[in-house]
C-alpha cells in the first residue's frame, strides 16, 4: 500500500517540519524519535503505527477499568470464536465492501418503492442483485464475524440482559486475526462490564451462553459454526491482568518483536509475523497470504466501543475518540529536540541516513545528533524546549 510505505517520510504540513526529538528513559538509557512527519494509522500492517496506536489504546481501556471498578462494578473478557478451514477466504476489500452496502441500500430503496406502488425499473434491478450475490459469494471469515456480532448485540433477548446485574455499562470489542494450518483464525475478544460486582459463572451462564447462542446460530446462516466446547469463553478481567488493555499492551510488545515469536493462537502466526517471514524468505504462500491480509484488513475498525446510553468512554470520562490517524500522527513527548531543515531531511532520505541518526541520538543524545549534522554540513535549528520553534 502507497500510504504504508510513504508512513514516516512524508512531512506533516506547510507549518509542520521535520524533528528529532530524545527521551531519557528510567533505566537511564535513551529513545529517540523523528517528529513532523506523517504517518499512515495502519494498525493491520504498519509496525510503526500498530505499536502507537496500541499503547494508546491500552491507556484509554485502563482508564475505563478503572473506572468500572472504583464504582464497584465487573468487567468480563468474552472470546468468541468460529471453525475455520485453510480454503476459507479472509474477507472482502475496501471496493468490495463498499459496493455491496451501497447495493443492499439500493435493494431497501425498491423495497420500499414496490411497497408504496411506485415505479421500479426491474432490469436495472435485477443486474445489481446478481452483482450483490456475486460479491457476496465472495465474502470471507472476517465479513461473517461482522454479521455474527451484529447479531449478538442486538434483539429483545440482548436488551433484557443489558438490564440485569446493575445494567451493562457498555462493551469495547477487538477483532483479533492469526493465519495457521487451518487458515485464518478470525475471532473477537469484548469487554463486557456491569455495575454490579458479579461472579464469572453467573454472567457465563446467563448473559454468556446466550450471546454464544446468537453468535451460532449467525454464523450457521452464513454457512459457519462454532463449538460448544471451544466457540466461546468467558472470564473476569482485572486490571493489567488479562483484560483489554493487557491485550494492547502484549500486542505492542509482540510487534516490535513480531519475527522472533510464535502467534499465541493454536500456532498460528500474527500478521506481522507473516509480513517478517514474508520479508525475510519471499516464500510464495507467505507473501500470497501478506497480500490478502492487506486487501482484506484495510478499512477495517480494530477496536469498536458501544454507543449511546452505554458509551463506556464516556463513562470513563475519556471523551471523543481519537482516530488510528491522529493518534498515529502525534509526536511522542521529547526531553529535547532539533528541528531539521527540510533539506536535511531530503538529504537524509536520499541517502538513507534517518535510522543512523537515530542510533547517534540514542548512544549520545542531541549533542552527538548535532556534531553528527554539522560534520555532514547539514541544517538545523537547536529546539531544547521540547518544541519546533515558530517559522517567520
Amino acid at each position: 500500500m502507497k500510504r504504508v510505505q510513504q508512513c514516516g517520510h512524508k512531512i506533516g504540513g506547510p507549518d509542520a517540519g521535520p524533528t528529532l526529538g530524545v527521551i531519557t528513559n528510567k533505566d537511564g538509557t535513551r529513545s529517540a524519535a523523528y517528529g513532523g512527519l506523517k504517518h499512515c494509522g495502519s494498525v493491520w500492517t504498519c509496525p510503526v503505527c500498530a505499536v502507537k496506536v496500541a499503547t494508546r489504546r491500552a491507556d484509554d481501556l485502563s482508564a475505563v477499568m478503572r473506572a468500572v471498578h472504583e464504582r464497584g462494578g465487573s468487567a468480563f473478557m468474552l472470546t468468541l470464536t468460529m471453525r475455520h478451514a485453510r480454503g476459507d477466504r479472509l474477507g472482502l476489500s475496501t471496493v468490495d465492501r463498499r459496493r455491496r452496502d451501497l447495493l443492499e441500500e439500493r435493494r431497501a430503496d425498491r423495497e420500499v418503492a414496490e411497497a408504496n406502488g411506485w415505479d421500479v425499473d426491474e432490469r436495472a434491478g435485477e443486474a445489481e442483485e446478481i452483482e450483490l450475490a456475486g460479491i457476496k459469494a465472495r465474502e470471507g471469515c472476517w465479513d461473517v464475524l461482522g454479521y455474527a456480532w451484529a447479531a449478538v448485540t442486538s434483539g429483545s433477548t440482548w436488551v433484557k440482559d443489558s438490564t440485569m446485574f446493575g445494567g451493562l455499562l457498555g462493551w469495547a470489542r477487538v477483532v483479533e486475526v492469526t493465519d495457521g494450518a487451518n487458515g485464518w483464525h478470525v475471532h473477537v475478544h469484548a469487554l463486557l462490564c456491569f455495575a454490579d460486582d458479579v461472579s464469572a459463572e453467573l454472567v457465563a451462564a446467563s448473559v454468556g451462553a446466550r450471546m454464544f447462542g446468537r453468535w451460532r446460530r449467525a454464523l450457521e446462516r452464513k454457512g459457519f459454526d462454532a463449538s460448544d466446547e471451544h466457540g466461546w469463553d468467558l472470564r473476569k478481567a482485572q486490571l493489567g491482568d488479562g483484560d483489554l488493555a493487557d491485550y494492547f499492551t502484549k500486542m505492542a510488545h509482540e510487534v516490535t518483536g513480531a519475527a522472533g515469536k510464535k502467534g499465541r493462537s493454536h500456532g498460528g502466526r500474527t500478521p506481522m509475523q507473516l509480513l517478517a517471514d514474508a520479508a525475510d524468505t519471499y516464500e510464495a504462500i507467505a507473501m500470497a497470504r501478506w497480500w490478502e491480509w492487506e486487501e482484506a484488513s484495510d478499512g477495517r475498525r480494530q477496536l469498536t466501543w458501544s454507543r449511546g446510553q452505554r458509551d463506556l468512554r464516556a463513562f470513563a470520562g475519556l471523551g471523543c475518540e481519537a482516530t488510528d490517524e491522529e493518534i498515529a500522527d502525534e509526536d511522542q513527548e521529547a526531553d529535547a529536540r532539533l528541528a531539521l531543515e527540510v533539506a536535511t531531511w531530503s538529504w537524509l532520505e536520499a541517502n538513507r541516513y534517518e535510522p543512523q541518526l537515530l542510533e547517534i541520538a540514542e548512544r549520545g543524545g542531541l549533542r552527538a545528533a548535532s556534531r553528527w549534522l554539522d560534520e555532514h554540513g547539514l541544517g538545523y535549528t537547536r529546539a531544547f524546549d521540547g518544541r519546533r520553534p515558530p517559522r517567520g
